[in-house]
């Protein structure tokens, strides 16, 4: 929470408030209320209708006259936000500067004080230029179909999946039901990409199948590797193979976030030009180190249950 002029705002809050500014970035689970005492949100409409839909609630997208939302390019309707007053705050959330199929990447914004994330923020995490890695994952699946095998691509269901459908739309691609009713939000939003659900398809040509292959998909995605299915993971984790427990069947991992590298982090603080940074997720300490040694800028990182940027 951050208070300018007397007016407290609240930003990807766990609960909403009534007396308080409810600000939600984007509609990840981390980041969208788990309780509510208002319905009443400042968001994009497309976060307000996948927030809805995540958490069977409907929410009511606000203006709020102090609070400006800009495209944060993290996934479809993501929004950073500038908060105006005595001093301007900005809070990121989850963004990336990259351009991407299907979104905008974000643009620097003018303030005082900075809060961001820091998912990447070590130097060992430089991302590959996107058009390459789309053009790698192109190639990967044109060959995997070609051999007579299915693609079956292991995405999280809101953000990346629906990248995916952008940049494979001209293949025989389908999708797990929950990432489908995803896609068919954002075609209401103007959004034109594919949205078919898959069903149980036994022989037949080769498809490319997008699913996040955890709970109860897992079985039907052991399933079609049994019948020479290849899978394929998307992360910017796989600049270092930090995969987890899906790596033991994951066939190929390509370098692809929605996030910001390190070298970009940098250059969004650079031109942002705050007088003071708070760095929040991730590597937040070691990033806000980065900060004041490269760019010599006042940075803190956010610390355990904190609630107010200023309790230092």
């Amino acid at each position: 929470m951050v208070e300018v002029d007397g007016r407290r705002y609240r930003l990807d809050p766990r609960r909403t408030t009534v007396d308080d500014t409810n600000v939600i970035s984007h509609a990840h689970t981390d980041h969208i209320p788990r309780s509510f005492k208002t319905l009443d949100v400042t968001c994009s409409e497309i976060t307000r209708d996948f927030a809805s839909e995540r958490c069977r609630k409907d929410l009511r997208a606000i203006k709020d006259d102090h609070v400006e939302l800009v495209d944060a390019g993290h996934i479809p309707g993501s929004t950073m936000c500038r908060i105006s007053g005595s001093r301007r705050v900005v809070y990121t959330g989850d963004f990336c500067v990259r351009s991407k199929t299907h979104t905008d990447g974000a643009k620097p914004l003018s303030c005082e004080v900075l809060v961001m994330e820091a998912t990447y923020g070590k130097p060992r995490y430089r991302f590959p230029d996107h058009s390459e890695v789309v053009s790698a994952m192109k190639d990967w699946v044109s060959e995997v179909l070609h051999s007579g095998s299915s693609a079956i691509l292991l995405s999280y269901p809101l953000g990346k999946s629906q990248e995916l459908a952008s940049i494979f739309r001209e293949f025989p691609i389908f999708f797990h039901p929950a990432i489908a009713s995803y896609n068919r939000i954002l075609r209401t939003h103007g959004f034109d990409i594919p949205s078919e659900p898959f069903e149980d398809i036994k022989g037949g040509s080769p498809i490319v199948y997008v699913s996040s292959g955890l709970g109860k998909d897992s079985s039907r995605v052991q399933t079609m590797r049994k019948r020479g299915a290849k899978t394929a993971a998307f992360s910017g984790w796989a600049v270092d193979g930090m995969f987890g427990g899906r790596s033991s069947y994951v066939d190929r991992a390509f370098p692809l976030s929605d996030h910001c590298g390190y070298d970009e982090l940098l250059w969004f603080v650079k031109r942002c030009a705050p007088e003071v940074v708070y760095t929040v997720h991730g590597f937040a300490r070691e990033f806000a180190g980065s900060i004041r040694s490269e760019l010599g800028i006042d940075a803190r990182p956010l610390i355990a249950n904190q609630r107010m940027i200023d309790q230092f």
